[in-house]
């Protein structure tokens, strides 16, 4: 993803999430946690084909009503 904040900041301007950091963030690996990664970079590929994504500027809808867990 870019990162424009980052690149203002002087840190990297690209963020690169692997597998592996969204295995630490969640603090585990199962089927939903790879089904929830694997769906994302999927819709951003297929969404961003030509180019980066910014961070920030995507924004996830769903129909139907909202079920309180």
């Amino acid at each position: 993803m870019s990162e424009p904040l980052g690149g203002l900041l002087g840190s990297e301007s690209i963020s690169v999430f692997s597998f592996g950091d969204v295995v630490k963030l969640s603090g585990h690996s199962c089927p939903t946690v790879a089904g929830a990664y694997l769906m994302t970079l999927y819709a951003l590929k297929a969404l961003h084909s030509d180019e980066l994504p910014i961070r920030g500027n995507i924004k996830v809808e769903m129909k139907g009503k909202k079920v309180k867990a």
